[in-house]
């Protein structure tokens, strides 16, 4: 449990990179399939790409700040990326045990249903790519898939031990605890605008793909992990799982790895080259 409070704490103290004013993002709003309001940035114009967060995140944090957004969108792409549920600007106050089955996945079949448009790829981190998982194999209607901080922990329906560490960091928040996950957990819902109660459902609606579904896609797809990111297992063992799919070695832990100029150099390529020629 340690490891993983370090590891959240980690990331809150992670440093700020302010976009530029000209790179702004504008900030929307839908509903999504039950009526729960969901915030997203947009910034862009081109193919759709959906940017998906990591958990205790927002899309500001995992993809402005360090610019990643704002890249993609330069390189000629239309830039979606909400803030999950339960996240940021998208609280949802449900107990745990009554948040929908594959409700993050399913806000998102919402989310293109409302911007009338298919993506052109999925781009996710950690959480972010577990997601993104889950929702293609719903929807089956992404273009191409970029997944960073996702190994093959990710198909394993049965292995439950980070989602337990995560949980019992966030119950001692919730008890007044003072212990470093509980402190964690705290800095992380001030740093982003989430709430405990929010992440505690995220982690209740969490499913993961299992092998014997991973190999029905049928999606160019890039799997990205640093050279000590062990967190969700190994990546180039999902991609090994995944029909067709390759993996791309960054710099860094699960966490700074998302600093790594690398990571938007590669999603950028790989989009670039299943798009058509002007």
């Amino acid at each position: 449990m340690i490891r993983f409070a370090a590891l959240a704490f980690a990331l809150a103290l992670l440093p700020v990179v302010p976009a530029r004013a000209e790179e702004a993002a504008a900030m929307h709003t839908y509903k999504s399939f039950d009526g729960t309001p969901i915030a997203y940035q947009e910034v862009g114009t081109g193919p759709l790409v959906v940017l998906l967060h990591g958990f205790t995140g927002n899309a500001d944090l995992n993809f402005f700040q360090p610019g990643i957004a704002q890249k993609i969108a330069a390189a000629g792409y239309h830039v979606v990326a909400p803030d999950l549920r339960g996240h940021g600007a998208s609280p949802y106050a449900a107990p745990p045990e009554d948040w929908p089955t594959d409700a993050v996945a399913r806000d998102q079949i919402a989310l293109v249903a409302h911007l009338k448009e298919d993506p052109y790829a999925t781009v996710g981190y950690s959480m972010g790519s577990i997601s993104a998982l889950r929702w293609h194999l719903l929807a089956r209607n992404t273009g191409r898939m970029a997944l960073g901080g996702i190994g093959d922990s990710g198909a394993d329906e049965f292995n439950r031990d980070r989602n337990t560490a995560f949980r019992a960091a966030i119950r001692a928040a919730m008890a007044g605890e003072d212990t470093p996950g509980a402190r964690s957990m705290l800095a992380r819902a001030r740093a982003t605008g989430g709430t405990l109660d929010g992440y505690l459902g995220a982690l209740s609606a969490r499913t993961y793909t299992s092998a014997d579904l991973l190999a029905t896609f049928q999606v160019p797809t890039l799997i990205l992990t640093g050279d000590q990111d062990l967190d969700n297992g190994s990546g180039p063992g999902l991609a090994a799982l995944i029909p067709g799919a390759a993996y791309r070695q960054l710099t860094g832990t699960h966490l700074t790895a998302v600093l790594d100029p690398e990571l938007p150099r590669a999603i950028i390529a790989f989009l670039d080259e299943g798009r058509p020629a002007d």
